[in-house]
């Protein structure tokens, strides 16, 4: 019997970079690095064909496994939670749910019959102390918190610039969906150029394009000017490597599965600045004025200003990049696995 199985998408052998994917995969690669040859990955990758599959894969976790580690989206919890929580009735193995979002707490109020199967859980592992005291008001007294984290190379002192060119370059590293504020942000950007009556930043978009939202984006990034592109999508091993020549990342999200976004790390470790919207956990992680700047969700003016302010004094970001390296270490994966590890059987 091996010591850990993981449940979840891990989408093996596509270039899938959205924030469950990469998730997944730096959990289940620190797993393997710490107990090589124990641990086996077991994909959700296809969809509802692997639903129909779904009863046979966890019945076989439940044989072959010690420890099992899910990784699921809210579609996958509805049908996992029960049929494993009923199988475990005969197996009495060591269950472990790493969540990925902010979702998890509304669900849970929503639907009080998932609460009875997710509290049988040996742990629920969550990316902020908000969410964890929201499921702990709903009586889950195996409520965790688990940072996201990410293996990056973290940028030296010596990386940092102590002088600025001009145009500004400044970039969104994100699922590519409205909810993300990429509109926001390049409405910001143009009013901004506008404003300082020439190109005082240009805009990189990265990411994978939604594809409900496909045609939004091409329409949207159809009407703008040459500073504005789409730069495509990063491997996420690689993001550092990609960023750290950018002045600041960009990140007016609203979206509402937001939790500790995996941008944050990749700035961080970058050590550029975020200039972030306040929703969620977002003022939690980027601290305002030290590792960016927060401000209000939707207020474009407010983005606007910011923009415009740095352009004028584009040396304030300076010690920004110095408190980014620093903050970055805290988000290591070795370091954020041992909350996981240390509860295993």
């Amino acid at each position: 019997m091996k010591k850990i199985g993981v449940l979840g998408h891990f989408a093996i052998g596509t270039n899938m970079s959205d924030g469950q994917t990469i998730k997944t995969r730096v959990v289940g690669e620190e797993l393997r690095r710490i107990y090589p040859d124990e641990v086996d990955f077991i994909d959700t990758y296809g969809g509802w064909r692997f639903l129909f599959r779904l009863p046979v894969v966890l019945l076989q976790l439940l044989i072959k496994y010690k420890n099992i580690i899910i990784m699921p989206a809210h579609n996958g919890i509805r049908i996992i939670s029960p049929l494993l929580v009923i199988g475990n009735l005969f197996f009495h193995r060591s269950i472990h749910y790493v969540v990925i979002g902010g979702w998890l707490a509304v669900f849970a109020k929503r639907y009080p019959l998932f609460r009875f199967f997710i509290r049988q859980f040996d742990g629920i592992y969550v990316e902020s102390d908000t969410m964890r005291r929201q499921l702990q008001e709903l009586s889950f007294t195996n409520a965790i918190l688990m940072p996201n984290s990410k293996p990056l190379h973290i940028v030296t002192e010596n990386d940092i610039p102590h002088s600025f060119q001009f145009p500004l370059k400044v970039c969104t590293f994100s699922r590519i969906i409205k909810e993300k504020g990429i509109e926001d942000a390049i409405l910001a950007v143009n009013e901004c150029n506008r404003i300082m009556g020439r190109t005082i930043y240009t805009l990189d978009i990265f990411g994978q394009a939604d594809r409900q939202q496909e045609a939004w984006f091409k329409e949207l990034m159809s009407q703008q000017p040459d500073e504005i592109q789409y730069k495509g999508i990063v491997p996420f091993d690689k993001s550092t490597e990609t960023l750290k020549d950018y002045f600041a990342l960009l990140f007016p999200t609203y979206y509402e599965g937001e939790c500790f976004a995996g941008t944050l790390i990749d700035a961080m470790a970058s050590g550029i600045p975020t200039i972030a919207s306040d929703w969620h956990e977002n003022a939690n992680i980027v601290i305002d004025g030290q590792t960016g700047i927060i401000f209000p969700v939707h207020d474009l003016n407010s983005l606007t200003d910011i923009l415009t302010g740095l352009a004028n004094h584009p040396d304030q970001t300076i010690g920004m990049r110095h408190s980014c390296i620093h903050r970055a270490k805290e988000f290591l994966p070795e370091k954020i696995i041992k909350t996981l590890t240390d509860r295993l059987v």
